[in-house]
């Protein structure tokens, strides 16, 4: 049970000058400990949560704290609100799973990785489509942007061959992404570039450190990124977008290896 008392709920200024306390900051707990309920699976499909009472009591906030957690889960498509039928949960199919909280709860209980296989996929399509079209779009200035990201990119590769450390890994990837970013934003798919963010963002499996296959695979990463620089360079689309699938796929084959080798 928690015990965090509803009186110290922040204020909140309105336009009007007024005040008031406000439920979202202890409403996310609300949704955090309920969304982890439903998609772990321990409140099934069609379960009636407790009566808002019994929510206030069991989490020690008042009826405002947990009707905003109730309506946030509701948004994200967790459960439903009935008058009448109270609150029940709903099925995995009416889940928001590009929502943050949701997608990263549910990664966490991707015990076969269906769900990042799922998000894989349709990363690596819209990022397909979205490279064909950035090959006719770049401008000069996106090219130079490309090229220095290559440059520093292998930079930082050398750095993680004669440190192997977190941080030379971190700063190589940040490169990684800053690479596709480029390319999705001269596609003008502004959607495609949200939607493949948000995979990315929680989608990752992160690689143990300091193993001649972490250097095998950062390797492969800058040279499949200059074959796509070249591609993109020629304004030739369909070979953009063939090689940044295939980029895409073998990086994700690598990722699922070695998260098998370490589960």
């Amino acid at each position: 049970m928690h015990t965090r008392s509803s009186s110290a709920e922040p204020l909140r200024l309105h336009l009007d000058g007024t005040w008031s306390r406000r439920p979202g900051r202890f409403a996310s707990v609300v949704v955090e400990e309920l969304g982890r309920q439903i998609i772990s699976g321990r409140l099934a499909t069609g379960a009636v949560l407790p009566t808002e009472p019994a929510l206030c009591e069991e989490f020690g906030f008042s009826r405002t704290v947990v009707r905003e957690g109730v309506k946030l889960l509701e948004e994200r498509g967790l459960v439903r609100v009935e008058q009448g039928r109270g609150t029940t949960v709903q099925s995995r199919d009416s889940w928001n799973l590009l929502d943050p909280v949701v997608i990263r709860i549910a990664l966490e209980y991707d015990a076969d990785m269906s769900l990042l296989d799922s998000l894989l996929s349709v990363r690596r399509v819209l990022e397909w489509e979205m490279a064909r079209t950035a090959a006719v779009r770049l401008t000069e200035d996106e090219l130079a942007s490309l090229r220095d990201n290559l440059e520093q990119s292998e930079a930082s590769l050398a750095d993680y061959g004669r440190d192997a450390s977190l941080e030379n890994y971190e700063r190589f990837r940040s490169f990684d992404t800053g690479f596709h970013t480029v390319i999705m934003r001269a596609s003008g798919n502004e959607v495609g570039l949200s939607i493949v963010r948000a995979i990315h963002r929680h989608g990752g499996v992160r690689p143990p450190l300091a193993t001649a296959s972490d250097r095998a695979s950062l390797e492969r990463t800058a040279a499949e990124h200059r074959a796509i620089y070249e591609a993109l360079a020629a304004r030739d689309g369909e070979l953009a977008g063939n090689l940044v699938s295939t980029h895409i796929e073998s990086a994700w084959a690598e990722r699922r290896r070695l998260n098998s080798t370490t589960n």
